[in-house]
């Protein structure tokens, strides 16, 4: 059996990463145990959590609820992680961040910024790692929201309302034609702009972010992986290591 064990910033990235996984493997061969790890003493089991019989694949999703504390929440359980037999660890969290505010001006999207980060936090693994190769720190560019405006065409599945045209009258933009990583600064703001237009909103509570993924199937997600857009995802989706689900 296959063990990873994901450390996610918060809730939407958990959910998010449970029925991406879910959804790829049909609810076939694969167990998901989640965890909420808010503080380093306390791994508390916590809801989504899926079992399947002789399961080849068995993901540990660990909440910490702050993208500070993820390095420190991995550094500090990654012994614990390897005697466990745990084959890699996968961390996740937003680009999107106080500290990257406090390094961009004009609310921009800045390459070389997001490059100081990823760079910053694998020189730290490479510190404190016995097993650097086999931890992969991943940020979604710039939240885990671009990677769900990127799916595109799929607002007008969950309301029919929700067209091209009206996504380009609430957003400026034709959603299917940009690229979310590189075109939105706060995803999460534009994701509310879009529903508003349908008097509904996006808060990152739980009941929104499973309202919206349980619109997404499998192809959606194959999707985006072939598109030429949100590189991000495709980092994250490749550090998995999953079979070919026709690709």
């Amino acid at each position: 059996m296959i063990k990873i064990s994901i450390f996610v910033e918060g809730q939407t990235e958990l959910i998010f990463v449970r029925e991406m996984l879910l959804r790829l493997f049909d609810w076939n061969n694969l167990s998901i145990q989640c965890y909420t790890l808010f503080i380093d003493s306390k791994h508390h089991p916590t809801e989504y959590s899926f079992e399947s019989p002789n399961p080849h694949y068995y993901f540990q999703i660990n909440n910490v609820g702050n993208d500070k504390a993820l390095l420190s929440r991995i550094k500090n359980r990654e012994k614990w992680i390897w005697n466990s037999g745990f084959h890699k660890i996968i961390g996740l969290r937003d680009m999107y961040s106080k500290e990257y505010r406090e390094e961009v001006k004009n609310a921009t999207i800045d390459g070389a910024v997001n490059q100081l980060f990823i760079d910053a936090h694998q020189e730290e693994i490479n510190k404190f790692s016995n097993r650097p190769h086999d931890i992969f720190f991943n940020f979604s560019i710039m939240e885990i929201e671009s990677w769900i405006l990127g799916f595109g065409t799929i607002f007008e599945k969950m309301n029919p309302l929700l067209t091209s045209q009206v996504i380009k009258q609430s957003i400026g933009y034709y959603i299917e034609e940009v690229d979310p990583q590189h075109t939105f600064f706060h995803p999460s703001v534009v994701l509310d702009r879009i529903f508003q237009t349908v008097n509904q909103q996006y808060d990152k509570k739980k009941g929104d972010i499973s309202a919206i993924l349980s619109y997404i199937e499998k192809d959606d997600y194959l999707n985006l992986y072939n598109k030429s857009i949100c590189e991000s995802f495709n980092k994250f989706y490749d550090s998995l290591g999953l079979p070919n689900f026709n690709l």
